[in-house]
């Protein structure tokens, strides 16, 4: 083959080409094989990022969520009642419950619906083993109740909630016995002003005799404090009528009356000054409507006048 031919200069061209590819692939490695890409679907993740699966809350088939699954807690009632004499303090539940499922159940903390109503429990988180009882005691303050009350007790749980209600009956209180009658109570009670004729003012009495009258100024002030006994529709033969009397009282006579009462009867004296409820200013009000605006019947149109006192 001659230097110059053709074929020559295509073998050095050839040979050329070979050895600079070989030097290439020493040269530079080859690249990483490209990553396995997944298809993207719509799911979620089943769980949270570094959450593990394991301390996930089980899924309870059938229940609602936050409720308490059956096949958990086995309780002996969901609801309690009790029947309380009036005027007892409190009434007294108790729920007793079993832990029945096959792992441990933690109580997590019990909310009723009242501040007078309270459950009594151990320390809380409280768990349960498998197969093991407890008892929830609840108590139910009575104070100034009557009739019949509900509350509800909610027992919250790692495994959900369940609602307890109580319910307490109030007896009403007993009527009289038959040896005591109105007649003989409010005869007992006339007894005991002609004896103290201040009393009216004093303990029980206070709150029809003192109480309605505060603050109160003229018509108003008759009808809370002289009212609730002479416009009183069974009132006794010794109180008077007002409205049918034989003379014409003046200011003064009024005014007498109500500051001192009348000893040896059952009227009380109604002034502060005298051991009464009321202020001169009321008494000055109460006064001036008898003598203006207060409808009296007389037989006789001469006024007496001021009593003296005894």
């Amino acid at each position: 083959m001659k230097p110059n031919s053709p074929v020559c200069a295509m073998l050095v061209a050839t040979l050329s080409m070979s050895a600079f590819a070989a030097q290439a692939q020493q040269t530079f490695p080859p690249p990483p094989p490209m990553p396995l890409v997944r298809p993207m679907t719509n799911q979620l993740p089943t769980a949270a990022p570094n959450v593990p699966v394991h301390h996930r809350p089980p899924v309870i088939s059938g229940a609602q969520p936050g409720q308490l699954a059956d096949g958990i807690l086995a309780w002996d009632s969901l609801a309690k009642e009790c029947a309380v004499k009036a005027g007892d303090p409190e009434g007294r539940f108790t729920f007793n419950f079993t832990n029945i499922s096959s792992g441990e159940v933690t109580i997590t903390h019990v909310a009723t619906s009242c501040g007078c109503t309270a459950a009594k429990l151990p320390a809380m988180p409280w768990k349960l083993a498998a197969g093991t009882n407890g008892e929830i005691p609840v108590v139910m303050s009575l104070a100034g109740k009557s009739g019949t009350i509900f509350k509800t007790v909610t027992v919250n749980t790692d495994k959900g909630s369940k609602m307890l209600t109580v319910k307490t009956v109030i007896e009403a209180p007993a009527p009289p016995s038959p040896g005591m009658t109105m007649g003989d109570d409010r005869a007992k009670n006339q007894e005991l002003a002609k004896a103290d004729r201040q009393a009216v003012f004093k303990g029980d009495c206070a709150r029809c005799h003192v109480e309605p009258a505060k603050g109160k100024m003229g018509k108003e002030l008759y009808v809370a404090a002289c009212g609730v006994c002479h416009e009183a529709e069974h009132r006794a033969t010794m109180v008077t009528d007002l409205h049918n009397l034989k003379i014409t009282p003046n200011a003064d006579y009024w005014k007498f009356f109500v500051v001192n009462g009348k000893p040896g009867t059952l009227m009380p004296a109604f002034a502060q000054s005298q051991g009464g409820p009321l202020t001169d200013e009321q008494i000055a009000s109460l006064v001036n409507y008898l003598v203006n605006d207060f409808p009296v019947k007389t037989t006789s149109a001469v006024p007496l006048p001021p009593p003296t006192a005894h």
